[in-house]
């Protein structure tokens, strides 16, 4: 501990006696020869005096330098960290050039408010340029988002520059002297990384609200706000806000840069909450996690109402990313796999963000990486949540599929239970019709909430999947979308079934007058979509002594599964595939027959064609419900239905109500 102390102390006078060289000593001159296309002053190439605003005139500034009260930079950290100050910039420059040449006077930080640019000649003055984001941008001679101003120098000259910077953010004084063509090149390249940059922003904002369209899933909605908090705070940041989309108003930058990083907040909260699923996991995160919330928006308002410099203290920002990033980890290794992306996407954007705010707040380094570490964070992030997002679809997808084989299962089960409990003795028939009946309210309850707590998240995957088929190009991941979409089609079709089977064991009959015209009519418009259904001939023949009462949903299906087994059914091989539905009512009964001439059944399984499940051809590839469900109906309407087939010749269904 004595020795840790003994070298702490150590340290700090080397660095207080490495201050005092520094204090006073001129720094090294800019060299500008004919080769020099830009020149960057950094540490060492300037000095810097720290004043009140506007306390004293540019003379007596230079007097104060020619007594050698300027400190000599040593690194590149020194900045200005109060609004109630400005810092004074003094840079020698020898233009040692044989021939007069034309510059341009670069400062790097966006964010300055105003600044004075005095270039000298000997004791003369050479030119003075005013600017900074309190000025409008049609003050600036070059409409470019950097601070520029032409200068030329003449051979063999010396030149003394005077800089004077103030702002109500924390800003640094140093630049560069380059020519045209540099910044014409320089431009090019960065306008090419930032329009790269944009575009993925924006890809990934539409791919979010569409997802949010598709699915109704708030994660998404979230995550798009979330992309644009960082596109404004980007703007705002990189300086193309305000060269083409507020450039009248210039004070708006320094405010819509703050309110971004709320925003990003703000929402990276709500992300990750319903991402990480956290209301189901602690109570206690919750909390924190909304008291985050309220307090940065409070910070927020507070210093937009009473006290401005509140509105720049990002240190409760990267604590928000501190709280998201444990989260996630805990989460993680309570078994929630779907969080290792997440993980990997929040530590980009953690590094990214938490080096740029220390940059802003000026404990790093003002260079290149630490200026676009946001970026860079941004993108990365980005990047991975795709893959997260991708992760948490296929962990989704397996959820689904289990539920659906123990779903399965259980009715086949259950099914096999009630003809077991069938058989029984006659004497329990009573009692053990009884119990049945308990048992399939119970099982019709449960198919129906289980099929209806599927749909949604099925719904989410069929319209993930048609996204990825839409939005990848890679074709080996196409494919796996196309059997992602396939297989859960088929068990959305399952179960619709299942739940209309649940329907009509559980309806309530209500017997209108029924217009059959109207029914197979409406049945065939809505099958007008399938293809190959234009060809398939549907004749109907209705004789009526009477009206017909019955319930009309019961009706309904009864002809909608006849007609589409009748329709997938059918042999291609025949010139022409038809069905003729014959309806007779009499004082004494009522008759409807089905008849087509499609593959038939076996007439070993004849007996088998009304069970659940049951399917004679995996030709049509159903779900094995269509005629349980209309045996089903039948019965529930008082009728009862017979079937007549042989293979190759056609199948006849007649219903005796």
């Amino acid at each position: 501990m004595n020795q840790f102390l003994r070298n702490l102390i150590g340290s700090i006078l080397l660095l207080f006696a490495y201050s005092a060289l520094g204090a006073g000593a001129e720094p090294d001159p800019v060299l500008l020869k004919d080769s020099t296309e830009r020149f960057v002053w950094r540490a060492g190439y300037y000095s810097v005096y720290f004043d009140s605003i506007h306390s004293k005139s540019f003379d007596e500034i230079r007097a104060i330098q020619r007594k050698g009260l300027f400190t000599r930079t040593i690194t590149d950290d020194q900045r200005l960290f109060s609004h109630h100050h400005e810092m004074w910039a003094y840079i020698d420059v020898q233009h040692v050039a044989r021939s007069t040449r034309k510059y341009l006077i670069e400062l790097y930080d966006f964010h300055i408010d105003e600044y004075d640019i005095y270039v000298l000649n000997g004791d003369s003055l050479y030119y003075h340029f005013q600017g900074g984001d309190s000025f409008a941008f049609e003050h600036r001679k070059i409409a470019h988002k950097n601070f520029l101003n032409e200068v030329v120098f003449n051979p063999n000259t010396q030149y003394t520059i005077f800089i004077r910077v103030q702002s109500k953010e924390s800003v640094a004084a140093f630049g560069a002297i380059r020519t045209h063509q540099d910044l014409l090149e320089y431009s090019n390249k960065e306008y090419l990384i930032l329009s790269i940059y944009y575009g993925f922003l924006l890809l990934m904002f539409v791919y979010c609200v569409s997802l949010f369209a598709a699915t109704f899933e708030i994660t998404y909605f979230y995550f798009a706000l979330n992309v644009v908090s960082v596109v404004l705070y980007s703007l705002s940041n990189d300086g193309l806000g305000f060269q083409y989309f507020w450039p009248h108003q210039m004070v708006l930058n320094g405010y819509l840069q703050c309110f971004s990083v709320v925003l990003f907040s703000v929402t990276s909260l709500l992300y990750t909450s319903a991402f990480l699923q956290i209301k189901k996991i602690s109570r206690a995160y919750i909390i924190i996690l909304r008291s985050l919330m309220i307090a940065r928006v409070l910070l927020f308002v507070t210093g937009l109402l009473f006290y401005e410099p509140l509105l720049r203290m990002y240190q409760i920002d990267i604590a928000v990313l501190v709280f998201i990033f444990y989260v996630a980890i805990d989460i993680y290794f309570k078994d929630y796999i779907a969080a290792r992306f997440f993980i990997l996407a929040y530590a980009a954007l953690f590094i990214g963000f938490t080096t740029h705010i220390l940059m802003v707040l000026g404990i790093a380094r003002n260079n290149m990486f630490t200026v676009y570490a946001m970026n860079f964070g941004t993108f990365f992030q980005l990047f991975l949540f795709s893959f997260a997002l991708a992760d948490r679809v296929r962990i989704v997808n397996n959820q689904t599929r289990d539920a659906q084989l123990k779903l399965i299962n259980q009715l086949k089960e259950n099914e096999a239970l009630k003809d077991k409990v069938t058989q029984e003795l006659e004497e329990k028939v009573k009692e053990r019709t009884k119990e049945l009946e308990y048992k399939n309210q119970q099982l019709d309850a449960f198919v129906y909430k289980a099929s209806h707590d599927i749909k949604g998240p099925l719904k989410s995957i069929i319209g993930l999947a048609k996204l990825g088929l839409i939005d990848i190009n890679d074709e080996g991941a196409k494919e796996y979308f196309r059997h992602i979409e396939k297989s859960t089609s088929r068990l959305d079709a399952l179960l619709q079934d299942l739940l209309q089977v649940s329907k009509i064991k559980n309806v309530v009959i209500e017997s209108t007058l029924i217009d059959f015209n109207k029914i197979i009519n409406e049945i065939k418009e809505g099958f007008t979509n399938i293809e190959s259904f234009s060809d398939f001939y549907i004749d109907v023949e209705i004789k009526q002594d009477r009206d017909f009462y019955s319930d009309e949903q019961m009706i309904y299906s009864i002809f909608q599964n006849l007609i589409e087994n009748a329709f997938n059914y059918r042999d291609n091989n025949k010139r022409k595939s038809s069905l003729y539905i014959r309806i007779e009512v009499d004082k004494q009964k009522s008759l409807i027959e089905f008849i087509d001439n499609g593959l038939g059944i076996d007439k070993g399984l004849k007996d088998k064609v009304f069970d659940m499940f049951f399917r004679a051809s995996e030709i049509a590839g159903g779900t094995g419900l269509g005629l349980y469900l209309v045996k089903t109906a039948v019965n529930k309407i008082g009728g009862r239905i017979q079937v007549e087939t042989e293979i190759n010749k056609g199948t006849t269904f007649r219903i005796v109500i």
